[in-house]
């Protein structure tokens, strides 16, 4: 019998693609790329680099591409999750890999590549690379089928013996939430001590999870983004990290406590159940919240009402929530070895909402503020609801937002605690209402009516392990009272375009930076020409090539950034691991709110008596405006009117500005940076006007210390030894007017102001200078 062509070409093509399938490898199977990664926004974009892909995740290598803060080559720059129609989702890390001491700067010579296996069912690459005398190997390990990327890390020392190291892996989420290490801490000792109660830490958002497996840690840093051990290395010794990242297509932690099961061969059991409102509707997707001894452990989300999971043995508190619903009440619960048990929850609240204005109450115009829940429910699953809201941008002074049913204290914050005290509103939010909320703020003082702008000057938006959109970085510094806008991304200039737009849009003036983030020091250079990037490698090139390059994206200031941190310019350049060594041409040294700024301090105190104008700057070093805050610490700058960014950038290089928590200082009579001309037998004074919303505790005058500063006043000096204090005098009330009579030598003096919070402004120096009468007379 004749078969009809069409059928032979029916059965050609039927049996070609038979063969395909046979011979292509498998959805599941695991593979290596090399070249520019296919994660969408992923930073591995060398020829050189590679990408490991199975089923559930991939993973990118900087094997040719700079991975950021200077780091040596060789880490995970990307780490994506497989969605569910088997493409990739966004890269989701800035950075994963492993640290040999706590941040610290990496001296590196070189990067050595080994794929030891390259199957359909597994890879494993090796990556060796030196940290100054120790050579560092770790071992990426990815199975079919798994979630799991295992990583071994062996730290050899090849040179003499390296006492208290903190070393261990990391993972930086790119985006999205951080659930830190849970962990108690005794009250019964004088120092408490921590208790971990697990050895994770989860980078999550709705849509995924990241989660890094930690067996050995002993610490957390950095909001347990590094996971560390504290250790020694004598010569010859090896030590090895054992880890594992854990990706997800969902914020659901269920399959990461069910990894730490598997892991730790815990016994377990089950819990379930069902998840309604009072009204007796199901919750599309209900939320169970686990507690562990009061602290939150786990979450486990559901769906159309039901939920399941497995957890260890032991006791445990769980509620239940959702995306703007109240929250259950709490159950007491014990968890049996290969038991199920069934908790259902009924008594959740549908979502209310709220709806503030808030006002100028001198002015009644309308005002940017932060509002923040200071008693209520705050959501422990940030994907679920917000503890922190912001004004909008098109419509000032006005907010709107979900927040589950319940009593509540707002606090309403424009100005940040500078120009005005916040505001507690006491309210109550009710289901399927909105909540009216009028909010008439008192603001004590107008400093761009007296020439003065201020800035955060150091702030990131969400490049890297940033998190906050232009617009809410725009929003964020509004609302806490700041004058100018600044954005300083590490190594990037991608968002300075978006942010230019939105301060045009409301006519505040923008400084535009970029911080130049190698290992051992980060710097922030601005104003940046629009359109300028960096052109050169911070993880290769040395303090000479970068400043160079600086000054040609237009920087008019280049300010180092946390100078005495294990990676600070400073503390490099006193472990000769800064390339290229001091460059006399760097122009501030910056107060940074989130360390310890006393030996700054000194060595400002220092180069002042050396008659070097070294002046301040200062910044909050914000990533995420919803957990950090804008403008904690702010520049003060001189300008007498609205500046630009150049003219606001020379005005801090002459000094003219200073430092604040919250004070505000007012010269009368002279500028921070200017030059007092002292005539002998002629008495001179300053004076200031101070304002503190939280009111006035002290102002002092400091100068240089003397030669005959006895050892009782260095003693009781609490502001370093590099200063002396010419005159403190204790203060009252919310403002005063201060003047002091100037010493009748040559050198400087500055002034330090505390409110009654404890929090304080330093000053830039006031230069004196001995002169003759007839040249007093001249000047």
């Amino acid at each position: 019998m004749k078969v009809p062509k069409l059928h032979s070409s029916f059965i050609s093509s039927v049996l070609a693609t038979i063969g395909l399938l046979l011979s292509a490898p498998s959805i599941a199977d695991v593979s290596i790329t090399k070249g520019k990664t296919l994660i969408p926004h992923g930073n591995a974009i060398s020829d050189n680099d590679l990408t490991i892909k199975n089923d559930k995740l991939a993973f990118s290598l900087a094997i040719g591409s700079a991975p950021p803060w200077g780091v040596a080559r060789g880490c995970i720059v990307d780490i994506a999750n497989v969605k569910a129609d088997g493409s990739l989702s966004p890269d989701r890390v800035a950075f994963a890999d492993f640290i040999p001491n706590n941040w610290s700067s990496w001296p590196n010579t070189y990067q050595t590549l080994n794929i030891i296996k390259d199957s359909q069912d597994e890879a494993i690459v090796e990556v060796i690379r030196d940290f100054g005398k120790v050579e560092i190997s770790t071992t990426y390990r990815l199975q079919s089928g798994s979630d799991l990327i295992h990583v071994q890390t062996t730290m050899t020392n090849q040179g003499e013996a390296i006492v208290d190291m903190h070393s261990g892996f990391t993972l930086w989420p790119d985006a999205g939430y951080k659930f830190a290490v849970p962990e108690y801490k005794t009250s019964e000792e004088k120092e408490p001590t921590a208790n971990f109660i697990t050895d994770r830490f989860v980078g999550y958002g709705a849509d995924w999870a990241v989660a890094l497996h930690a067996p050995y840690m002993t610490e957390v840093k950095n909001q347990s983004r590094d996971l560390y051990a504290q250790h020694s290395l004598q010569k010859g010794q090896s030590v090895t990290f054992i880890g594992d990242y854990q990706v997800l297509a969902s914020g659901n932690l269920a399959p990461v406590v069910r990894a730490e099961i598997e892991r730790k061969n815990t016994k377990a059991g089950t819990l379930k159940g069902e998840v309604q409102t009072q009204n007796k509707n199901a919750l599309t997707q209900p939320a169970i919240v686990v507690s562990k001894q009061g602290t939150p452990y786990m979450w486990g989300l559901g769906k159309n009402g039901q939920y399941q999971f497995d957890l260890p043995i032991g006791q445990y508190q769980v509620y239940a929530t959702g995306k703007g619903y109240s929250d259950s009440r709490i159950h007491d619960i014990e968890i049996s070895e290969n038991t199920t048990q069934t908790l259902s929850f009924d008594d959740l609240l549908s979502p209310g909402q709220v709806s503030i204005e808030v006002t100028d109450a001198n002015t009644k115009a309308p005002l940017d503020a932060k509002i923040k829940i200071e008693k209520g429910n705050q959501p422990l699953i940030e994907f679920l609801g917000s503890r922190t809201f912001f004004t909008e941008l098109d419509s000032t002074g006005h907010a709107m937002f979900p927040l589950a049913p319940g009593e509540y204290q707002l606090s309403i914050s424009p100005g940040g605690g500078f120009n005005a005290k916040p505001e507690l509103i006491n309210t109550v939010v009710k289901g399927n209402t909105t909540t009216d909320i009028a909010s008439a703020v008192t603001v004590s003082t107008y400093p761009t009516q007296k020439g003065w702008y201020a800035a955060d000057l150091h702030h990131h938006a969400d490049v890297l392990e940033g998190s906050t959109s232009p617009e809410y970085l725009v929003r964020s510094q509004l609302a806490a009272g700041l004058n100018a806008l600044f954005v300083s991304d590490h190594d990037s200039t991608k968002n300075n375009a978006a942010i230019q737009a939105l301060a045009d849009k409301r006519g505040v003036p923008f400084i535009p930076s970029i911080e130049v983030s190698p290992s051992w020091g980060h710097f922030n250079a601005f104003p940046i020409n629009a359109g300028a990037t960096l052109s050169v490698d911070p993880g290769v090139d040395d303090i000479h090539t970068l400043i160079k390059d600086m000054r040609r994206m237009g920087a008019t200031v280049i300010a180092s950034n946390h100078p005495y941190i294990p990676y600070g310019y400073l503390s490099s350049l006193d472990k000769n691991t800064a390339p290229g060594g001091f460059n006399p041409s760097i122009d501030l040294f910056e107060i940074n709110a989130a360390v310890d700024n006393q030996p700054t301090m000194d060595k400002a105190h220092q180069l002042w008596s050396q008659g070097l104008p070294y002046y301040y700057t200062a910044g909050s070093d914000t990533h995420d405006v919803w957990n950090q805050t804008s403008g904690l610490n702010r520049m003060f700058v001189y300008t007498g009117s609205k500046p630009s960014a150049q003219a606001y950038a020379q005005a801090m290089k002459n000094g003219r500005s200073y430092v604040s928590y919250g004070p505000i200082i007012y010269p009368q009579d002279v500028m921070f940076g200017d030059t007092i001309k002292l005539a002998k037998d002629q008495p001179q004074s300053i004076s200031f006007d101070l304002v503190a919303v939280n009111g006035l505790k002290s102002v002092s005058l400091i100068a240089a210390p003397s030669e005959q500063k006895n050892q009782q006043q260095q003693q009781s000096d609490q502001s370093g030894s590099n200063h002396q204090v010419l005159n403190k005098q204790a203060l009252s009330g919310d403002s005063a007017t201060m003047t002091f009579t100037l010493p009748k030598t040559s050198g400087w003096v500055a002034l330090v102001v505390e409110d009654k919070n404890g929090h304080k402004a330093y000053s830039n120096p006031i230069w004196l200078k001995e002169v003759e009468q007839s040249q007093f007379k001249e000047g």
